[in-house]
């Protein structure tokens, strides 16, 4: 199940959106990139497929200029030419030392990027993605003529009716069988293990410590071999099977048996196999479990029984109420998706969301001391597997992404840079002396991506608001 912030998180994938400030300055070349040129320059428009639109672009010599002169003081500043200091000398200088070809190639690069940006905003283009750009022409004391093609924005043809759609939201109310279930587990917190007798035989009530060696066709199993493993005969355990062989032993003994491992196990590689089971009883306990009486509530901080059975209830309905609130945010959002229509949805952006899907794995595992690797192996599948198997999962965020910021657009539901100053100062505020976190709240790019994330959240809380019918 995605998370409750997952949705909110996930940005357009605007490139359009981002342009407006390259338009003013170039961050690596310091100069002002708009030109005083009164020739602007030539774009032609072609449609090459509903996701796709190609630009031919013509800049001007006068508009080229400009850039020409930056880039020819960069390089300078990266090379000695005699009689100047680094990044002093005159142009002309420059361009008889390293050539006019060499200065034109320096250019290139930002002369492109901010005529994509300006030819986007001037044709009200909202592209995905990176451009693919193809220079037709660039010769000294010419024009420049290159080409962009550029992948459009999917648009949803067609928004589900959000008016007349329902989802049914379920009661939080907690059960009286997982009242008692939360305080078996407080009272199993509390159980003390005493060691029994060396005559006592191994029931369902004990915890158990054995060696453990598993086989396949006689072959030790990797990572099946352990040492003072303990059983509790009580749960439910990974091997189906397991815990009725150990019943009646006593410490010392041991025994071998066969077990199929079940179709469905997560171990692949011994899903449906018979496994070689050796064990060595060391040890047994019985659990020694306190009684649920007014005596143990006020061990616990509690009043009596009754009071312990009411904070309970109240803490099991907080939890429903979230995970509650989770499902139907989650089946709101599907069943809009699969009421709506979409263009045609550009591979990579599938790709990327799967990309953002793996990582975001790969840190949850990370951060519980796990290793991914070992946990790849414990699924028994290939990175390319596990990426295919998130392939439908990446479509329907990328499709919830997409529907969001329809709706938005429909509705006149979007977010003020006011409101979101706001909530990036009271982020910046928890780290006043984290200067790297500052750093990354206080920049363009996240701003950029609070705002999308808030619009989201508005969104979804008019989603949520038309379609939730209330238990």
């Amino acid at each position: 199940m995605r998370t409750h912030a997952e949705w909110r998180g996930l940005p357009s994938h605007l490139f359009f959106a981002q342009l407006r400030a390259l338009l003013d300055v170039d961050p690596h070349f310091g100069y002002c990139a708009r030109t005083n040129s009164t020739r602007p320059m030539d774009i032609k428009r072609e449609t090459v497929s509903d996701s796709e639109v190609k630009l031919t672009i013509t800049v001007s010599p006068e508009e080229v200029q400009p850039f020409l002169v930056t880039a020819a003081r960069h390089i300078s500043e990266h090379m000695n030419i005699d009689g100047f200091r680094r990044g002093k000398a005159p142009y002309e200088a420059i361009v008889n030392n390293v050539g006019e070809m060499r200065v034109l190639e320096e250019a290139i690069e930002p002369m492109v990027r901010l005529h994509v940006a300006k030819a986007l905003i001037d044709e009200k283009i909202e592209s995905i993605g990176q451009p693919r750009v193809d220079i037709e022409k660039m010769v000294p004391g010419n024009e420049l003529v290159f080409t962009a093609t550029v992948s459009l924005m999917p648009e949803v043809k067609k928004i589900g009716d959000y008016k007349k759609l329902s989802v049914q939201a379920e009661s939080t109310k907690a059960k009286e069988e997982d009242v008692a279930k939360a305080i078996k587990e407080l009272t199993g917190m509390q159980t003390k293990e005493v060691r029994a007798s060396k005559e006592t035989g191994i029931t369902m009530a004990e915890m158990v410590v054995i060696d453990l060696e598993m086989k396949k066709d006689g072959v030790p199993v990797e990572g099946g071999s352990t040492q003072g493993f303990k059983v509790y005969m009580a749960e439910d355990h990974y091997v189906p099977g397991m815990k009725e062989e150990m019943i009646g032993l006593k410490e010392g003994d041991q025994k071998s048996f066969t077990l199929t491992f079940p179709e469905a196990h997560y171990q692949k590689h011994l899903a449906g196999m018979p496994i070689e089971f050796a064990v060595t009883i060391h040890e047994i306990y019985t659990l020694d479990s306190p009684t649920v009486d007014d005596a143990f509530a006020v061990s616990l901080g509690l009043k009596d029984v009754a009071d312990l059975k009411e904070k309970i209830t109240e803490n099991l309905e907080k939890e429903n109420e979230e995970q509650e609130k989770r499902r139907v945010e989650r089946v709101t959002l599907e069943l809009l998706v699969d009421k709506s229509t979409y263009a045609t949805i550009p591979e990579f952006l599938v790709e990327d969301e799967v990309e953002k899907m793996v990582h975001e794995l790969e840190h949850a595992v990370t951060s519980r001391g796990g290793v991914f690797a070992d946990y790849m192996t414990s699924l028994g599948k290939t990175e390319v597997e596990l990426r295919e198997g998130m392939r439908d999962q990446g479509l329907l965020r990328v499709k919830v992404a997409l529907l969001l910021r329809a709706v938005g657009k429909k509705e006149g539901l979007d977010t003020s840079n006011d409101d979101v100053q706001e909530e990036i100062e009271r982020q910046l505020a928890l780290y006043k002396k984290d200067d790297e976190a500052r750093e990354k709240l206080s920049s363009d790019a996240y701003h950029e991506y609070m705002r999308y994330r808030m619009r989201n959240e508005k969104v979804i809380a008019f989603l949520l608001e038309k379609m939730v019918k209330q238990a």
